[in-house]
């Protein structure tokens, strides 16, 4: 399904990006999510394209991918069936999907794809997050976890060394799975560096902008 479609190279996922498998070996980020009003629930197209980073949200050299829509937001019918299908779950209070990629300008290799999931409760998104942990870890057995800051109530990083034959530089793939109340977020990013200086950056951009949009402000204000 092309509206849900993966785009990460290196770092295979079970699935589309939206297929979140059911599963457990979350790690939770303590309180810092506290200040995240866990209870607001994104039921609403314009807030699902609202909370996803925006083109001007973007650090600078960054920009839409070639061929890529602006943040998109999916439908529940369509998002709750591609979720049943791929997770074998019943995906239970699956309100919204969204999804939107960029691309680095100097490097289009560099690129970065954002996967969003709502839920009716903070409870029926809890796992989600934790199924999306267990399908990135199980879905590729050289995907080891990296420990990475996200003000959200649950994150976990991961990253996969690029095989030879993929790649002539040393990009890696690398991956975060973050929860914040009631949205569940995928960021996927092939990247050339180590320290995932990049990664942190969009994390903290998509965490800040869900509880923005949560709070009811404009974050691109």
């Amino acid at each position: 399904m092309d509206k849900l479609k993966q785009y990460g190279r290196n770092l295979a996922l079970a699935g589309t990006a939206a297929a979140l498998a059911l599963g457990t070996g979350a790690c939770s980020s303590g309180s810092a999510g506290a200040a995240f009003s866990a209870g607001v629930v994104l039921s609403e197209p314009d807030q699902v394209r609202d909370a996803l980073p925006s083109p001007t949200s973007l650090p600078p050299g960054w920009r839409l991918a070639s061929g890529a829509k602006p943040p998109k937001a999916i439908e529940q019918a369509e998002a709750s069936s591609t979720c049943r299908k791929k997770l074998s779950s019943s995906c239970s209070g699956l309100r919204l999907g969204g999804t939107v990629r960029y691309e680095l300008a100097s490097n289009t290799d560099n690129d970065i794809r954002f996967t969003m999931l709502t839920f009716d409760t903070a409870e029926n998104a809890g796992p989600a997050f934790e199924a999306m942990v267990t399908s990135l870890e199980k879905g590729n057995s050289k995907a080891h976890r990296i420990t990475l800051k996200a003000a959200a109530e649950q994150s976990q990083g991961f990253e996969q060394p690029a095989d030879s034959s993929d790649s002539a530089g040393d990009v890696v793939a690398s991956a975060m799975a973050l929860r914040v109340g009631t949205v569940v977020v995928l960021i996927e990013l092939d990247e050339d560096e180590r320290d995932h200086k990049t990664l942190q950056q969009f994390t903290a951009l998509q965490a800040e902008r869900i509880r923005r949009v949560q709070q009811g402000t404009n974050p691109d204000a």
